[in-house]
């Protein structure tokens, strides 16, 4: 614990170092450095993250009250030379001992170092903000117009200067709100009989309600509403400049009377403007241009087809199957023209990745007042080879490089279908309890993958009705091989899927896994006693206590060890169960994880997974994530199954088929705490049961604890189950509950930084025998064994990618049994330091 306090006092020390810097080193005489901003409403000071925004001119920024970025600045110096000659002449004794020590090409090369180091100071660094009362008052004015247009229309907005030491001042804003003003009557004043039963027909649902405060923003709303109501009934002509709002300014009450006028459609020919009533029109013709460019805009289409009341044409041969394009464009003849429609077959249109972004869709207006929509797409090229390298890091693999060589097959079957063949490899960094391998790459990993993407649910029935085109149905077939080295017991896989994804609304996404068949199989059994080392420690406790010789650890003993060390240990007819029962255990015990963790299985999952996201755009930080998953593996698969082995269990090519449930549900909340401060919380719980043809889940199906991803005070696999004490290399559950808290930052620049809190852990619930009490979820009471790890993190963004660095302290630790369960590790060398790609979460 000293040196856990030692560490805390040197931070402390550190911070306060920071503090007591000069701050005003460059805030010249006569200025003054702006320190701090308050905002007092109505005699409270204000928290409305939102209000100060409004505020023109802000302090440096700081990081836990101390503004790094201005004492970097300060650290550079404005008066360096900018020649070597100047710097010669300045500091002549300086000059003369790097003289005698250096030449003076030498000399130069470091006068031109430190020039490059003092201007990254003064680059990284930020200038003191010196405070400028001209801003002041704009901020006044900002003040004004913000409370003015939420219906303060008499808010009064003061400010006071205080000089809190040299060189240094604060300002406070004191806004005084006074009575707010409300809506009282509505009228409307609509010509156009059209628009006037529009209007009404949907007027409960206006932002404009009598007795609501008057707020310029509802207006606006309203606007927009009325804007996009009218354009999605049918009325094409009708623009968002007709709508106005009109009050009584002589009315002296706070209560104040709104007049909606919205005047008949403007007509202007030559000389004349007349005023007609709108009305709403409909489309008659749909042209669709599948392979338009503006180098052949002036060709006429030498091939067309007409499906479904929609022309499509092409300059050469069609190349599209207007029945499956046509699952895109909801663009309908005899149809009311809506603007909703338009934007939908636009983002359809490119979702198919078949045509570039710019999909133009123009009408044009027919004698009879109805519309023709001509839709214009250009092709992007049919066939690409792609490669891509990049960092990777997971809970399993902590770093890695990767390179990604795909081939592209666009339109595969004339239905806007994505081929993709690709080809990964990985060089990869492991824990060295995964590999005997010497260097900083010690493994690798290779996958083979070829991928069909249909733009459609491809199923023997019409799924229309359920699943109906808006919703951006998808069919996904994959198939795809896999081998390591030096990853655990260098498995190899072959998985074949068919999934569905779909989006029944913005925020609300499905996933549907018909089928996913992957079989697992070891290659490198032979050194399982060398990977899981602490199984062959257990076996050689108990050679010394049986008397039994037990082979050497190596791979070539693999075959022994089993035969003539387990084997004589579990016969019988050896009476082992009787004289040495706790090392028959033991041996017992070992056997049977050996068997679970090297049996090659078949796994047919078939899965559903549903998940609801309020982000609205790339720049809200004000939304949380929340997605549910149930998997089924084996259920069909194992009635199907007709063979069995001579444990009893259905196998399908010679393999056991497993047999699981698992349930997972996770949730993420993100709150904008403004400049650039945003507080997460995430949580995850997730447990899976065997049953029927399985009495365990399969490895690489279960669930572990710890990474970078994860909590953070642990390695991959180095947590748990529960407060169960064990030195097992890859620690596994089939119960985990996690729950983060992250507060990330903003340093300086591209430098961000985050405090963070980890807790969870991994459990049993299936009641093996494998796992001890202190490692079985029984209840709420087991909660008790949970983790608690807890530390910060540098971040960089790069902007198409986050560099991450946290450092992660054993804060509680459930299995110490005679120590402190708290802080007993909490310092920096049983820290646990995790890079990482991107955020974790």
């Amino acid at each position: 614990m000293s040196q856990t306090y030692t560490k805390i006092v040197y931070f402390v020390l550190i911070i306060a170092l920071l503090a007591s810097c000069n701050t005003i080193k460059y805030v010249e005489d006569g200025e003054d450095l702006l320190h701090e901003n308050t905002v007092v409403v109505n005699d409270k000071k204000s928290k409305d993250g939102d209000l100060y925004s409004y505020i023109i001119q802000r302090p440096n920024l700081s990081t836990l009250g101390v503004p790094l970025q201005l004492h970097l600045y300060n650290y550079g110096n404005l008066d360096f030379e900018k020649t070597f000659e100047e710097w010669s002449l300045s500091h002549p004794n300086k000059y003369k001992r790097y003289n005698n020590l250096f030449s003076e090409k030498q000399a130069r090369l470091i006068y031109k170092y430190d020039k490059g180091f003092n201007n990254w100071f003064l680059k990284k660094g930020q200038a003191p903000v010196i405070y400028d009362s001209i801003k002041t008052e704009k901020t006044i004015n900002s003040f004004k117009k913000y409370y003015f247009s939420n219906g303060f229309f008499e808010a009064n907005v003061d400010f006071e200067e205080i000089q809190t030491s040299e060189k240094q001042k604060d300002v406070i804003y004191k806004i005084t709100t006074r009575d707010q003003y409300y809506i009282d009557t509505i009228e409307s004043k609509i010509p156009s009989p059209v628009l006037d039963s529009i209007y009404n027909n949907n007027i409960k649902d206006s932002y404009l309600k009598s007795g609501n405060p008057f707020v310029f923003n509802d207006f606006e709303l309203e606007e927009e509403r009325l804007f996009n109501l009218f354009r999605n009934s049918g009325v094409y002509h009708f623009n968002s400049n007709n709508i106005g709002f009109w009050t009584d300014s002589s009315k002296v009450t706070h209560y104040k009377d709104i007049v909606l006028k919205i005047p008949d459609r403007v007509i202007t020919k030559g000389d004349s403007t007349y005023f007609v009533p709108y009305k709403i029109q409909k489309i008659k013709n749909i042209n669709v241009y599948t392979d338009f460019d503006t180098a052949n805009k002036d060709i006429k289409p030498n091939d067309s087809v007409t499906y479904e009341g929609i022309t499509y044409y092409a300059v050469n041969k069609l190349e599209y199957s207007p029945k499956h394009l046509s699952n895109s464009i909801f663009i309908k003849p005899g149809e009311i023209y809506k603007d909703e429609n338009t934007v939908l077959t636009r983002n359809h249109l490119r979702k198919l990745q078949n045509f570039k972004s710019s999909i133009d869709i123009r009408y044009q207006e027919n004698d009879d007042e109805t519309l023709t929509a001509n839709i214009y797409l250009i092709p992007i090229k049919k066939y690409a080879l792609t490669f891509n390298l990049d960092a990777t890091t997971s809970n399993i693999k902590p770093f890695g490089i990767l390179g990604k060589f795909s081939f592209i097959d666009k339109n595969l079957f004339k239905g806007a279908e994505i081929f993709e063949l690709s080809f990964q490899g990985s060089f990869l960094n492991v824990s060295k309890d995964a590999s005997d391998a010497s260097g900083f790459f010690n493994a690798w990993e290779l996958i083979t993958n070829a991928s069909l993407t249909i733009p459609r649910i491809f199923f023997p029935i019409d799924t229309k009705s359920i699943i109906p085109n808006y919703m951006s149905p998808q069919t996904r077939i994959d198939l795809s091989f896999g081998m390591q080295k030096n990853i655990g017991l260098d498995r190899q896989t072959l998985t074949t899927g068919l999934g569905y994804n779909w989006r029944s609304s913005k925020r609300l996404g499905h996933t549907f896994d018909i089928y996913n068949l992957q079989y697992i199989e070891n290659k490198n059994i032979d050194s399982y006693f060398i990977v899981y080392s602490s199984e062959y420690e257990k076996l050689n406790q108990t050679s010394e206590n049986t008397g039994v010789p037990l082979p050497e650890n190596e791979k070539e003993n693999y075959e022994s060890i089993n035969d003539d060390y387990i084997k004589i240990i579990l016969d019988p007819d050896n009476n082992y169960e009787e004289t040495n029962p706790e090392d028959y255990d033991i041996v017992s015990d070992v056997n049977e994880r050996q068997d679970i963790l090297i049996e090659d299985v078949v796994v047919p999952v078939i899965s559903y997974s549903i998940n609801y996201n309020t982000k609205e755009d790339l720049k809200d930080n004000n939304f949380y994530f929340l997605t549910g998953r149930i998997v089924s593996s084996g259920t069909i698969t194992a009635q199907l199954a007709s063979k069995e082995n001579e444990y009893g269990q259905k196998v399908l090519f010679g393999v056991p088929v497993a047999q699981y449930i698992k349930a997972e549900v996770e949730f993420k909340k993100y709150w904008d705490l403004s400049n650039n401060n945003i507080f997460v919380f995430r949580t995850f719980i997730g447990a899976a049961l065997p049953y029927g043809n399985s009495s365990n889940i399969p490895f690489s199906r279960s669930y572990n604890a710890g990474g970078s991803n994860d909590i953070r005070a642990w390695r991959t696999f180095d947590l748990g189950p529960g407060g169960e004490l064990n030195n097992l290399e890859f620690k596994v559950g089939t119960f985990k509950m996690v729950t983060n808290f992250e507060y990330r930052f903003k340093m300086m620049n591209n430098i961000y930084s985050a405090l963070f809190v980890d807790i969870g852990n991994i459990w049993d619930i299936t009641n093996s025998n494998l796992v001890s009490e202190a490692g079985k979820f029984t209840g709420f009471n087991s909660l008790k064994n949970s983790a608690i790890g807890s530390g910060f993190g540098i971040r960089y963004d790069f902007s198409f990618l986050v560099f991450r660095f946290d450092i992660g302290f054993k804060t509680y630790e459930p299995y110490l049994i005679d120590q402190n369960k708290w802080l007993t590790n909490y310092n920096f060398g049983n820290a646990v330091y995790n890079i990482g790609i991107n955020y974790p979460f």
